[in-house]
């Protein structure tokens, strides 16, 4: 299962254990734990290990890109967390699109009941 355009950059499919955690490695994608570990603290919202984590980012990708992927992993918590509040449900064709990727990443664990129906 590939990550698009992270993926076909490497040459080769992103390990999805990264996102759950599970990984052993970088799960094929460039600084994948480092990544993983900054996106988590953003969700968490453990803000001195997002500014410990930044200061490694910078260091590793560059400012830009550790302020980029610190900006994504927000702006996606964020929007994902405005969506559930309010209701919006996926529609039909990207619910059943991304039933691979749900299970692959065990993400409907955190979901509750009628996250992924349209609605």
């Amino acid at each position: 299962m590939a990550l698009r355009e992270s993926s076909t950059k490497a040459g080769r499919d992103a390990n999805l254990a990264l996102v759950t955690g599970t990984a052993e490695d970088d799960g094929n994608v460039a600084h994948g734990a480092l990544l993983a570990a900054l996106a988590e603290a953003v969700a968490r919202w453990q803000w001195e290990a997002v500014a410990d984590l930044r200061h490694t980012a910078a260091a590793r990708l560059g400012s830009q890109p550790a302020s980029d992927a610190i900006l994504v992993a927000a702006g996606f918590n964020g929007i994902t967390r405005v969506a559930d509040a309010i209701g919006i449900r996926l529609d039909a064709r990207t619910a059943e699109a991304s039933v691979a990727l749900r299970q692959a990443t065990g993400i409907d664990a955190f979901a509750h009941e009628g996250k992924w129906g349209a609605g």
